[in-house]
């Protein structure tokens, strides 16, 4: 199999993102002489019927949708190998968490995409389809042509875990992505609806307004914006409510809940004494910068689209425009340091993914070299461990992206794309319950990892028989992580 040139009638000229069940090719249409995002199954999946079946609801759903606020598709097929394929709309500004990389969008920006994506979800609404995996990655942003200048228009994206309304009543397994998902996603038969994409709005709202998504306490916006009005406030926890009846009842209600705050507030910047210190746009809390603008062409099966990742041997160099775009400053973690680069983007991902104390890239960097030397191949089927994090299959079922939604894993197809960012959602879901216990964060969440939360709670820590695993992953955490995380890097 390999790289394919071709797609139907449409040239294959570069790899955009690729996630652990496909990967989105920049194509050209030739005939029409025009870019196209071409989303192709990946071929370890191929022979898989309902992963393939999946494939196909996806682009059937956006198809049926055809909706200007969602990607379009305009071709399916299959290549010479038997890999289907979607060509869509191709977006060449990116997307939300690439713009949202630098911090909060100033108030009016924010209220004024907000309402736009929930229009796009109102249309999946109306058509009975529920996204149930609303995050920055999935709101795509093309340019437009508009009279006196250039304009923009965004587009949702990834409908791989959508659930259509002949189904919601039926079985629902966990899905979704920490920060963003309902409470009722995290739970078996939680029976998500439209309500549950409301709650997914309010998260993205909260994330547009204060640089990073909403925490488990849900404080006001205004508690990390003090310059955003009480209104804003109401309209943003409402959706974000524990209790799906309080939330606002559809996406159409909750846009025009926006709308009037945007056409009510003064949205101008302050000036003079007005502008207090704390009113400045403050940076996110991650700096996550994508390989160009490109990389967010299309969602990919329920995983953000991520740089090129190499031949995936664990040697192979990643592409120059990879490297540019995966923490290039070692903010986050050291340029000098031994962690391959084609990985480094999955662990900046992963280590920052939620408001867990101890949580870091660091972290993550240091656990993957303890269990695996990086080796994205190994194998240890005496303990049924596989990949560069040393998942079983079993468990790697319940936190790759996607979760539950997803099918079971062989250990081939434990790939770096699904096992790192497992890692993060794994400790982001477990890490809320070491809040209390005694010891080093960072070491807890590592302890948790090789045992269970369970375990390092009663074990008052890390339990005594891991205490040598854990002094390698504490020296790997100082090699790894800058010295200075407020400049540049040491």
């Amino acid at each position: 199999m390999g790289t394919p040139s071709r797609a139907g009638r449409y040239r294959i000229d570069r790899l955009l993102g690729s996630g652990g069940f496909a990967a989105v090719w920049l194509g050209h249409d030739e005939d029409l002489d025009a870019p196209v995002a071409v989303k192709i199954l990946a071929e370890h999946w191929t022979q898989r019927e309902d992963v393939r079946e999946r494939f196909v609801q996806e682009a059937r759903l956006l198809r049926r949708v055809d909706s200007h606020r969602l990607v379009q598709v305009h071709d399916i097929g299959e290549l010479d190998d038997g890999r289907p394929y979607f060509v869509m709309t191709y977006a060449d500004r990116g997307n939300l968490e690439e713009r949202l990389a630098s911090g909060a969008l100033p108030l009016d920006e924010a209220l004024r995409l907000a309402g736009e994506i929930a229009q796009g979800v109102q249309d999946l609404h109306e058509r009975g389809i529920v996204h149930r995996d609303l995050k920055p990655s999935n709101v795509l942003i093309r340019a437009t042509s508009a009279k006196g200048g250039t304009g923009e228009r965004i587009m949702l994206s990834d409908l791989g875990i959508a659930r259509t309304e002949d189904r919601l009543s039926s079985l629902t397994l966990p899905a979704g992505s920490p920060g963003y998902m309902a409470p009722e996603q995290t739970q078996i038969d939680g029976a998500p609806d439209q309500r549950s994409d409301v709650y997914g709005l309010g998260a993205l709202t909260y994330h547009l307004l204060t640089g990073e998504p909403p925490g488990e306490e849900r404080c006001p916006p205004s508690e990390v914006e003090p310059a955003i009005p009480p209104a804003v406030d109401r309209v943003v926890l409402r959706a974000l409510e524990h209790d799906r009846d309080a939330r606002w009842p559809t996406a159409a209600a909750f846009a025009a809940a926006l709308d009037r705050l945007n056409s009510k507030i003064d949205t101008d910047p302050p000036t003079g004494a007005a502008a207090a210190p704390d009113r400045r746009r403050r940076p996110g809390r991650r700096t996550l910068l994508a390989a160009g603008s490109a990389v967010a062409a299309a969602g990919v099966a329920a995983v953000a689209a991520f740089p090129t990742l190499g031949d995936g041997d664990g040697e192979g160099r990643a592409s120059d425009a990879a490297n540019a775009g995966t923490d290039p400053r070692g903010r986050w973690l050291r340029t000098d340091a031994d962690i391959p680069a084609q990985y480094r983007t999955l662990i900046v991902q992963a280590g920052t993914s939620c408001k867990v104390e101890g949580l870091s890239p660091a972290l993550i960097a240091a656990i993957l070299k303890v269990e695996s030397g990086f080796d994205p191949k190994l194998s240890d089927p005496g303990m049924n461990e596989y990949g560069i994090a040393r998942w079983t299959p079993r468990m790697l079922m319940h936190w790759q992206p996607g979760g539950l939604g997803n099918p079971e894993p062989r250990p081939a197809q434990i790939t770096p794309e699904l096992s790192i960012p497992a890692i993060g959602r794994y400790l982001c879901y477990w890490g809320k319950d070491l809040a209390d216990a005694p010891g080093d964060p960072a070491l807890n969440l590592a302890a948790a990892y090789r045992t269970s939360a369970k375990m390092v709670r009663e074990s008052l820590g890390v339990p005594e028989k891991h205490q040598a695993y854990m002094a390698r992953v504490a020296n790997l955490i100082e090699m790894y992580e800058p010295a200075d995380r407020s400049g540049d890097p040491p």
